[in-house]
């Protein structure tokens, strides 16, 4: 039950972040937004400062904690607000959110079957290839549902 709840979950989630996927990338910009847009505008740190209600350095404090990536959510929301712009805020993966369920449960599969092939090995009674994929694939399809998916991290994805 709670496995096809998440299923749903990251559908609804994949049809709001799939339309900005190929954009997310360029939408990173080095040296920030608010700097960028402050600049486009034509506004200056004193003007911005004064539309945000606060000192001139703390304006600029704005500009360099975003690119340092130590500035708080409500900061930058306020910094946008005065640009006469809104903060958009979203984690978008580059990938399908099944994709990302679906390489946590196939490295998951695969680490637990390793050992379990190594032992096999060891013992001159090792499977054959075809037949092993076969078993890491339904093991992972059996983790996709699992409620212990994220439990632990394979080193192949840390």
């Amino acid at each position: 039950m709670r496995a096809d709840l998440a299923a749903i979950a990251r559908q609804a989630l994949e049809r709001r972040v799939a339309p900005v996927r190929p954009a997310a990338a360029d939408l990173r910009l080095s040296g920030g937004w608010i700097g960028a847009t402050r600049e486009a505008l034509g506004m200056s740190s004193t003007q911005l400062a004064e539309r945000c209600g606060v000192s001139r350095q703390t304006a600029q404090h704005y500009e360099r904690s975003e690119v340092d990536k130590t500035i708080q959510l409500r900061t930058l929301e306020r910094a946008a607000e005065a640009l006469g712009c809104r903060l958009v805020y979203a984690f978008v993966p580059d990938v399908p959110f099944d994709d990302v369920v679906l390489r946590q449960a196939v490295a998951v599969a695969s680490s637990e079957l390793d050992v379990v092939d190594q032992t096999m090995l060891l013992e001159d009674q090792q499977v054959e290839a075809d037949r092993m994929a076969r078993r890491r694939a339904e093991r992972a399809e059996e983790l996709v549902s699992s409620r212990r998916l994220w439990d632990s991290l394979p080193s192949s994805l840390r």
